[in-house]
């Protein structure tokens, strides 16, 4: 970018200028990924009309003399994203000095700017003042009642929307464009595992093996694109995000656990296998980070069009596109799960020693004494980490939680992450805020919001915990907080897979897996049963020779005639003792 606009950060000294100066906010919110931020701030070489809105100079001239620009890069503020975002990235927004949105609009083509910025401007100088006077209390607490949530018909819904909006010919949702949409793929192997509807299976792998073998998936270097701008999944929008390859690998791990030893389905399984090796070489080799004893996984790979249609020889000779390597605890906590998901289903125990390396970094660098996660961190030239601003975010408190639960970590380890959730973060009624109050909030932050999704995800971790620790209370925070929301979902349709896992899970009691013995002797039960897929499933080894673990395995009053023995449970009803591993 040429930089001809003085931006600011997003902050009390932006808004206090545009007070002081009695000027409109331009709040621009990009991301490093985003293809069209891109064309917005530096053009398209050689196209007649995406020249580069944000590089004209007489647009930033306007800009810089009549407005107070201010940009966000989403993915260091969801906060600020959640509550100004017009529809997809760029935002474009105006607002007035206090925060409210005037307009708000996507990207904006260089002569449709220089005529919204007059327009803009003109309305300002004529309502500015009355805006100001009447404006509305922006610090709202978006409420709610806990009402009766019927799990299984949250379930059922959900599918049934799922079926309406497949496309049988192509896979995926819809008609027109295609997201990877990895929980609603999800759902139909959870209703699979419970119905064995062959329909539902085979719906969610002709998704994947659409999503794998077409366009939307690097089949040069591997991993997958963000999304298709066609039905068939063809032609991509060719940005690579963390978050969507942590969940789709954790999908495909599912996946392959409920094809492993299923009748007629080696080929699908076959293909889906190579497809996630290669994805998986692609993450190791290039968006791994092991610096000072610390492993992460970069945030994203900008979108380069040219790059991607090259050969893999032609892509040699240039530079790559630009690697986010900026820390980021939620989508890191969901790559660390997704990694030990494929320990499970590719028998590697390597992956789950990586994820807990990246877990290990999360704790060390950004969880808080107090519980908080911050959002994220920069490694800086000098090999120090600046937090990033946002802390305390419902998104990485659960994220992180969750995988800490996952990896094994001790109560005492966890719990500070659900105590800080449960004082800074609950909402009246059940559930939580996604930031917490900051009495210096400004604009649309001091609005307290309860979003359903990222509700679920502490929903889940909370239910994991409880049912790990013994602990009833915490399983029904979590069933208090999805009550919250038991109408509401009907609003996602197909889109409400996230929830409907959760509903799901906080409805029924998991199954337990537990051997007794020692390391030596479980570790081939545990590894025989995580072969295939269960959607609520605690596996655990207790070890007589601990005393701990002895305590346990008498409270349980386990018949140990002879060890190792693994025992199926489900509250407090457990089988016979199985002295072999399961081999189904």
């Amino acid at each position: 970018m040429d930089n001809l606009i003085a931006w600011r950060a997003w902050g009390e000294a932006a808004f206090d200028e545009a007070r002081a100066l009695k000027r409109p906010i331009l709040l621009g919110i990009s991301a490093v990924w985003c293809h069209w931020c891109h064309v917005m701030d530096r053009g398209e070489p050689g196209h007649p009309v995406h020249t580069g809105t944000y590089r004209d100079p007489e647009i930033a001239a306007l800009i810089n003399a009549r407005f107070v620009p201010i940009r966000v890069d989403n993915d260091v503020r969801p906060d600020v994203n959640a509550r100004y975002n017009q529809g997809g990235w760029p935002t474009t927004c105006f607002l007035t000095p206090d925060g409210q949105v005037i307009y708000g609009g996507t990207y904006f083509t260089p002569a449709q700017m220089r005529s919204l910025l007059v327009q803009i401007d003109r309305y300002w100088q004529q309502n500015g003042e009355a805006l100001l006077a009447e404006a509305p209390d922006l610090a709202i607490v978006e409420k709610g009642s806990a009402g009766a949530l019927d799990a299984g018909q949250v379930v059922a819904d959900t599918l049934n929307a799922i079926a309406l909006a497949y496309d049988p010919r192509n896979g995926g949702l819809g008609d027109g464009q295609k997201f990877p949409m990895t929980e609603a793929w999800e759902t139909l192997l959870l209703g699979y595992h419970q119905t064995r509807d062959n329909r539902l299976l085979e719906s969610a792998v002709h998704t994947l093996i659409a999503m794998g073998t077409q366009g939307m998936y690097d089949r040069t270097e591997g991993g997958w694109f963000r999304y298709s701008t066609t039905p068939d999944f063809s032609v991509p929008h060719f940005e690579k995000m963390l978050e969507d390859h942590a969940r789709l690998l954790t999908l495909h791990a599912h996946a392959l656990q409920t094809l492993d030893g299923h009748p007629g389905r080696a080929a699908q399984a076959a293909t889906l296998r190579g497809v996630v090796e290669q994805a998986l070489g692609y993450h190791i080799g290039t968006w791994l980070r092991e610096r000072g004893g610390l492993t992460w996984f970069c945030g994203s790979q900008d979108a380069d069009e040219a790059y991607y249609t090259l050969s893999r020889g032609e892509r040699a000779e240039r530079q790559a596109p630009f690697i986010d390597e900026r820390l980021y605890v939620e989508w890191n906590a969901q790559m660390a799960c997704a990694l030990f998901a494929l320990d499970e289903a590719l028998d590697r125990p390597d992956l789950r020693a990586l994820g807990q390396r990246v877990i290990d970094t999360l704790v060390r660098i950004c969880l808080r004494a107090d519980g908080a996660v911050l959002h994220g961190a920069t490694l800086d030239a000098q090999g120090g980490w600046a937090p990033m601003a946002l802390v305390g975010a419902l998104r990485d408190q659960a994220a992180l939680a969750q995988a800490m639960l996952q990896a094994g970590r001790p109560r005492e380890a966890v719990l500070p992450l659900f105590d800080f959730a449960q004082g800074a973060l609950s909402a009246e009624g059940g559930g939580f805020h996604d930031v917490p109050l900051d009495p210096a909030a400004l604009g649309l932050l001091k609005a307290r919001l309860r979003p359903i999704f990222e509700n679920a995800a502490m929903a889940e971790a909370l239910l994991l915990a409880g049912h790990l620790w013994g602990e009833p209370a915490l399983v029904e925070e979590a069933r208090a907080a999805l009550a919250v929301f038991s109408e509401q979902y009907k609003r996602y349709g197909s889109h409400a897979g996230p929830f409907a896992l959760a509903a799901y899970r906080a409805a029924s009691e998991p199954d337990e897996f537990v051997v007794v013995g020692a390391p030596s002797e479980t570790a081939p039960f545990l590894r025989a049963a995580g072969r295939r897929y269960h959607p609520w499933r605690m596996m655990r080894a207790l070890d007589p020779a601990h005393p701990q673990d002895r305590a346990a395995i008498a409270a349980r009053g386990f018949p140990l005639t002879r060890l190792p023995a693994a025992f199926i449970c489900r509250g407090t009803a457990c089988s016979a003792p199985l002295y072999e591993p399961p081999s189904a």
